[in-house]
């Protein structure tokens, strides 16, 4: 089944939503939950939640048999799954940093304790199997899933402003925009790691990277040296055609870096995307160069990723819509100031280009 015949059948199909009053049981997931999930995911966001997969009941099932999700449900005795949590692999390159997210709940529950139980129980899932990290991207069009962070035990280190598209959230009618999203890590099981940092934010990582606990050696990776190898750039792009964002990994940089990031740029301006996100290894001494080739071409910073790569990463974005900062809802002083942080680089790469 694919997404337009997994909408149709959830459009078409006659569902009444429970009141609230039924009692509910949470734990983790089992193949009956999957068309409960689907159905739970339409409720919430309509038909523009920009992953397949969660109105796709088959492929819940399959994702959760391999690991790629951990889904945690809450379900009435008559089967309606009230409320979803889930720590999946999503963008980052490493396989055992989970995101913690689809973090779902029927209107009808939202005044009962129900979206806090099912965090608690994905929480005890953290540090075991494969789970060394989470990160969760808490949107910023109310403070509401902000405020669980403390159940995450996160620590606020990036923005995306303007990344989920305004359509996920025509349903209950939350946002007139899009809305931006606060990146908080957690991580439970550390090593060692070396982190070249770019010299142009050396404060601001200095800020993004205190509070993690992380046993880190730090080096300065200055702009010129190591430079940019005589090689073909390698770009992962993953593309969220229904969000208009594009998530671009770094695994090898080159000298042809600004050339293929150009071409990029054209191809994606044709198709109206509205976000480009570059992911880029602070493990790698020649990260500095990296970092000037992009920020000359307009990108800005939008944060630290610890463990992203293993290595720990940096996101650099540049917008083709307004970042609309104003709009930004934020629950913690740390994260109103990585919101200063962020807008302040957005201004410097718009007054220089």
């Amino acid at each position: 089944m694919d997404r337009i015949e997994a909408l149709r059948q959830l459009r078409e199909t006659p569902w009444t939503s429970p009141d609230g009053s039924e009692k509910y049981t949470v734990g983790y997931f089992d193949p009956a939950a999957a068309g409960g999930i689907a159905r739970l995911s339409y409720t919430v966001y309509g038909e523009g939640y920009p992953v397949d997969t969660y109105y796709i009941p088959e492929r819940l099932i399959e994702e959760n048999a391999r690991g790629a999700i951990r889904s945690v449900v809450a379900r009435t005795a008559s089967g309606d799954v009230v409320a979803h949590g889930a720590l999946y692999r999503s963008s980052p390159p490493n396989p055992n940093l989970y995101e913690y997210g689809l973090a779902m709940t029927l209107p009808s529950y939202r005044a009962s304790m129900v979206f806090a139980r099912v965090t608690q129980a994905a929480m005890k899932l953290v540090g075991t199997d494969t789970i060394d990290a989470i990160f969760s991207e808490g949107v910023c069009n109310h403070i509401i899933t902000q405020k669980f962070s403390a159940l995450l035990k996160g620590v606020e280190t990036a923005l995306e402003p303007a990344l989920m598209p305004a359509d996920a959230y025509t349903t209950e009618r939350s946002s007139e925009g899009r809305v931006a999203c606060v990146m908080s890590f957690r991580v439970a099981r550390d090593q060692r790691r070396v982190v070249f940092l770019p010299r142009p934010y050396l404060a601001e990582l200095e800020f993004m990277m205190s509070g993690l606990d992380l046993d880190r050696e730090l080096r300065v990776s200055e702009n010129a040296l190591p430079a940019l190898p005589e090689a073909s750039s390698v770009i992962d792009v993953r593309r969220f055609a229904s969000a208009g964002v594009a998530r671009c990994t770094l695994t090898t940089p080159g000298d042809d870096l600004a050339t293929r990031v150009a071409e990029l740029e054209s191809e994606l301006a044709k198709q109206d995307y509205a976000l480009i996100q570059v992911f880029i290894n602070l493990g790698q001494a020649n990260s500095g160069a990296v970092v000037d080739a992009l920020r000359a071409q307009g990108y800005s910073l939008g944060g630290f990723l610890p463990t992203w790569f293993g290595d720990d990463g940096l996101l650099l974005q540049k917008h083709r819509v307004s970042p609309d900062f104003e709009s930004i809802k934020l629950y913690s002083d740390r994260a109103k100031a990585l919101l200063e942080i962020v807008r302040g680089d957005w201004q410097r790469a718009q007054s220089n280009g």
